[in-house]
């Protein structure tokens, strides 16, 4: 069983990105490979100075709307990964324990931790997203802990759902919507949740608060304060 750890981000969140890619050297052991996709203007920026550990590098497409472009990439991350199991990270996420791949994986299956939209006062904008996409209702917000993993035949496999149900393709789909009006893992989680459900351990919790046992939670459209680096440095010291 092979899983590669796979990041998609741009310059902007760059000085998350090392923080991330620290917390990876220093907890994540038995992966693959770090696989890091960029827009082309994003990669003219980067630096791996101090970072400390390989990270096989690759260039997307630009696009006019990156917060859609970023979710485009990573519902084409089996273009960028071979491995069995591709596991997403997201740049402002800081790994804050040890892991391996088989704290992700359960057999041949995902742990996927789900919870219902009914026990979700603010987070039910996504249930309406997901029902878009499937065009039909949807019971669970499957966007809980990070990083999320899926198999890598399933990339595909929601490729063809989009056009069979949608007439188009997924990246034509996602650049379709308005802005923020798309959540990739939320239709890649109700997917696998009604098409592919033996395929996945699934989690369900009561919890409305993210899981951060694995990775911090950050924000990275915020500047990174002085209390992130000290508890960042915290964590990394830990």
């Amino acid at each position: 069983m092979s899983a590669d750890l796979f990041i998609r981000s741009y310059y902007k969140d760059f000085r998350w990105l090392a923080y991330c890619l620290k917390s990876i050297e220093r907890y994540a052991h038995g992966f693959r490979d770090v696989i890091l996709v960029v827009p082309a203007s994003s990669a003219q920026r980067l630096s791996w100075s101090g970072l400390g550990r390989t990270v096989t590098t690759h260039i997307c497409d630009e696009f006019p709307d990156d917060y859609l472009g970023q979710q485009v990439t990573k519902m084409l991350a089996d273009h960028y990964s071979d491995a069995d199991f591709i596991c997403h990270v997201d740049s402002d996420c800081i790994f804050r324990r040890h892991i391996t791949p088989f704290d992700l994986i359960s057999g041949e299956r995902p742990i996927m931790p789900m919870v219902a939209y009914s026990a979700l006062r603010h987070d039910k904008g996504w249930q309406r997203l997901s029902e878009r996409f499937m065009r039909h209702a949807v019971e669970f917000d499957f966007m809980r802990r990070q990083p999320f993993v899926y198999p890598r035949w399933i990339y595909s496999s929601l490729r063809d759902y989009s056009m069979r149900v949608h007439g188009m393709s997924l990246p034509a789909y996602i650049l379709s919507q308005p802005r923020r009006g798309f959540s990739e893992f939320n239709a890649m989680g109700a997917y696998a949740y009604y098409h592919h459900f033996r395929d996945f351990s699934w989690l369900q919790t009561d919890f409305v608060e993210r899981d951060q046992s694995i990775c911090r939670w950050f924000w990275s459209w915020d500047r990174i304060s002085a209390e992130d680096q000290d508890e960042i440095a915290s964590i990394l010291m830990g």
